[in-house]
């Protein structure tokens, strides 16, 4: 019998890049064959940062990369996290089909048997039901994130986008709270999701995320970082819809555990998209243990200098002592 084949295809952010790669890692320690894809830019970045024997492979794990549909000029806008999610679902779909056509071909490599992509990436569902691959999601987040996300359609349908820009200052984001959604407390509007904070009823973002976290469930199975015990009953609410879910999370810290197990080094888990500065980490040493206010906007958001100022501000007016992580690029156009 032929050695499952998974093709892991993650959205192109460190928020799913690396839950991904653990979970593909996990699967290869239980002898699964695994194809990890890669934009194209990403990997030589990770490759700069990481080192080219990061993305190398080794037996039974490659790593595959394909274009992002992006010029550089929309790398450096301010909706560049718009910018991408637009490429992958528009011109993702026909690279993802020919890499899955070229690894059945290939001598040596077992034949794909599951297509497992991450949250905001559809397109591979479709893909592979066109080929007549079993395919599975990995919801990255939450169980009760992935459930909010499924009910942003209904949220339009009771008001959302919202009336005017009023809402978003006078209290309205806090005051209204959603009530209705099976297996949560309640919530105020404003911590669902930022996508609500709107005015525009054809709004890229609140569209984008309404369509693909209920594509989410053409796949055969949705795989979700967590646990039962966390979330049993946001857990057992999406099972009454979706029965085929399985939890295993924390994803890093099963892998670690079997990592340990096996003598081997945790070290190589995550890929990362930039420089890593570990200087910081002495200083958090001489710390207080919950003294820290920690602020880090990923590795989409952009802000104005205005904003950033504010933030700065902010932080120093918390009396706190506070790490910010702020990327190379978080304003655009400045280094």
């Amino acid at each position: 019998m032929a050695r499952p084949h998974a093709v892991v295809v993650p959205h192109p952010s460190s928020g799913n890049i690396n839950p991904a790669l653990q979970l593909a890692k996990l699967l290869h320690h239980h002898g699964v064959y695994i194809t990890f894809v890669n934009t194209e830019h990403n990997h030589r970045v990770m490759e700069a940062t990481e080192g080219a024997a990061a993305v190398r492979g080794r037996e039974g794990f490659r790593f595959e990369a394909i274009p992002d549909g992006l010029v550089e000029a929309d790398r450096d806008a301010e909706d560049y996290d718009l910018r991408l999610s637009a490429a992958t679902s528009q011109r993702w779909a026909e690279p993802v089909k020919e890499l899955l056509l070229r690894l059945n071909g290939t001598p040596g490599v077992p034949p794909v048997t599951c297509v497992l992509p991450t949250s905001l990436m559809s397109f591979a569902l479709d893909v592979a039901r066109e080929l007549g691959v079993p395919s599975m999601v990995l919801w990255a987040c939450s169980a009760a994130s992935l459930m909010a996300h499924m009910r942003l359609r209904e949220l339009k349908e009771r008001g959302v986008p919202l009336k005017d820009g009023s809402c978003l200052t006078n209290g309205h984001l806090s005051r209204t709270i959603i009530d209705w959604i099976p297996g949560m407390p309640p919530i105020s509007l404003g911590d669902i999701c930022s996508f609500v904070r709107t005015t525009d009823p054809d709004d890229f973002g609140l569209r984008f995320s309404t369509v693909e976290a209920n594509g989410c469930t053409k796949a055969d199975a949705l795989i979700l970082n967590t646990f039962d015990d966390l979330e049993a009953d946001v857990l057992a609410a999406l099972r009454a819809e979706y029965p085929r879910i399985y939890t295993i999370g924390p994803v890093g810290s099963i892998l670690n555990h079997h990592l340990r197990d096996d003598g081997a080094s945790a070290r190589r888990q995550l890929l990362n998209l930039r420089k890593q500065d570990s200087q910081c980490l002495a200083w958090l040493d001489t710390q207080q243990p919950a003294s820290i206010v920690y602020a880090n906007f990923g590795s989409l958001t952009v802000l104005s200098i205005d904003q950033l100022a504010e933030f700065a501000w902010g932080l120093a007016a918390s009396g706190h002592p506070f790490l910010w992580s702020i990327r190379d690029n978080l304003i655009p156009g400045v280094g």
